[in-house]
C-alpha cells in the first residue's frame, strides 16, 4: 500500500532538509577553517613561548661570592677556594667571570651590611649566579665567647635568632636586587671533632643550624643550598692546618657540588 501525500510530507521532507541543513553546516564550518570564506574563526595561535634563559645579559656569565673566610677560599694553599673551582666548571661551558667579596671572619650582619651598599647590589643585580658563605662564625664566636655549659646554650641560642634574621634579610635584599639569578647558600660543617677550643660543640647543634639555612632557603624563590657537613665529618685530611678551613682537596669537593647543582 502507497503512503498517502499527507503522510511523505509529514515524515520524508524533515528528514531531507535536515540531512541537506547539516552537509550545509559542515561544508561551510570547514570551508571557515581553511579560510576559504572570509577570515578563519578565532584568533590565530600564538607562537610557542620560549624559556628565558639563566645568562639573559650580553657577556660572559658572571658569578658574585660573598661572605666569610669560606667565601674568600682561606685555607687554600693553591689559593683558588671554591669560587675559582666553580667559575672553573662554569668555563667549560661557557665564558665566566668571577667578582670575590669574601671577607675573613665576617657574620651575618656584616655580610648583611656588604650586602646592602649600592656597590654590591649593583654588581648583584648584573650577576647570573649569587654564592653566599655566612653563619660559621656566627656560630663559632658564640661558642668562644662563652665561659661554662650555660652560657654555651643561651650564647648559641640567641647568635642562632640572629642569624635566621639577617640571612633573611641577606636574601631579601639579593632577591630585590635580582629577581631572576640563582642564589646559592653554603650549608656549615664540623671542623672540630674532639679536640681544641670548639670541642664542647657537638655536631647536632651544626646540624640544626643547617635545618635553618635549608627552612629560610625554601622561603626565598630560585635558591637552593649546598649542604657541607658529610664532606667533612670524620675528614680532617680535608683541612688545612689551621683546623678550621678547608684545605685544596676540601675547597674542590665543595666547588665539585655547587658544580652539579648549576651544570
Amino acid at each position: 500500500m502507497r503512503p498517502t501525500p499527507s503522510r511523505f510530507w509529514l515524515w520524508t521532507m524533515p528528514l531531507a532538509l535536515g540531512i541537506g541543513g547539516a552537509l550545509v553546516f559542515t561544508v561551510g564550518f570547514l570551508l571557515a577553517l581553511k579560510g576559504s570564506i572570509g577570515e578563519p574563526l578565532g584568533e590565530p595561535p600564538p607562537p610557542p613561548r620560549q624559556a628565558t634563559p639563566a645568562h639573559a645579559h650580553a657577556g660572559p656569565f658572571r658569578l658574585l661570592v660573598l661572605g666569610d673566610s669560606l667565601a674568600k677560599g682561606t685555607g687554600d694553599e693553591t689559593g683558588r677556594g671554591f669560587a675559582v673551582g666553580v667559575l672553573d666548571a662554569l668555563r667549560r661551558k661557557k665564558p665566566a667571570e668571577l667578582t670575590n667579596l669574601g671577607v675573613n671572619g665576617m657574620e651575618s650582619p656584616e655580610v648583611l651590611s656588604l650586602v646592602a651598599t649600592q656597590n654590591v647590589k649593583a654588581l648583584a643585580s648584573g650577576a647570573d649566579l649569587i654564592l653566599v658563605s655566612a653563619g660559621a662564625n656566627d656560630l663559632s664566636h658564640a661558642v668562644t665567647a662563652s665561659a661554662s655549659a650555660r652560657d654555651l646554650a643561651e650564647s648559641v641560642s640567641l647568635a642562632r635568632a640572629r642569624y635566621a634574621q639577617n640571612l633573611r634579610e641577606i636574601l631579601r635584599q639579593l632577591r630585590e636586587a635580582n629577581p631572576r639569578a640563582s642564589i646559592g647558600i653554603l650549608g656549615l660543617y664540623d671542623p672540630f671533632g674532639v679536640d681544641g677550643a670548639y670541642a664542647r660543640l657537638p655536631a647536632e647543634v651544626i646540624l640544626q643550624w643547617n635545618v635553618l639555612i635549608d627552612e629560610t632557603a625554601l622561603s626565598s624563590p630560585n635558591v637552593f643550598v649546598t649542604p657541607t657537613f658529610d664532606l667533612f665529618h670524620g675528614r680532617p685530611d680535608r683541612l688545612s692546618p689551621d683546623r678550621y678551613h678547608p684545605n685544596a682537596d676540601g675547597y674542590a669537593r665543595i666547588a665539585e657540588r655547587i658544580a652539579q647543582v648549576i651544570s
